[in-house]
C-alpha cells in the first residue's frame, strides 16, 4: 500500500501566496503505479489567534497567485518531461517573454 504523505511534493511561495504540489499515489488498469498532481492555492495571513490560510485573494495578491500557479505548473511539467510521459508541451521557461502562438 503506497505510503500517505503529510507534506505537499514541492511549494512555490511568492508574498503570502503559496502553491502546494500533492502527489496522489494511484494505480491504472494495468496495474501501473503513477502519481496524480494537485495543487493547492491559499494565502497566509496572521490574525490575534494566529497564522491561518484562506483560498480568498485581495486583487494584489492575484499577480503573486498567477507566478506561484506558474512555477507550479513548470515543475509538473518538467517532472512529467523527466519520468518519459510523452510531455509535449514546451514549458515556457522566462516570465517576461512567454511564447506566443
Amino acid at each position: 500500500m503506497p505510503t500517505v504523505t503529510t507534506k505537499p511534493e514541492k511549494e512555490f511561495k511568492v508574498g503570502a501566496v503559496r502553491a502546494a504540489i500533492w502527489a496522489n499515489p494511484r494505480v491504472s488498469s494495468d496495474g501501473r503505479s503513477f502519481n496524480s498532481h494537485k495543487v493547492i492555492l491559499e494565502r497566509v495571513y496572521k490574525d490575534r489567534e494566529g497564522f491561518k490560510s484562506t483560498d480568498s485573494l485581495d486583487a494584489n495578491d492575484i499577480p503573486k497567485a498567477i507566478l506561484a500557479l506558474k512555477k507550479a505548473y513548470e515543475y509538473l511539467m518538467c517532472a512529467e518531461q523527466q519520468q518519459g510521459n510523452g510531455a509535449k508541451d514546451d514549458v515556457v521557461t522566462s516570465w517576461a517573454s512567454p511564447r506566443m502562438p
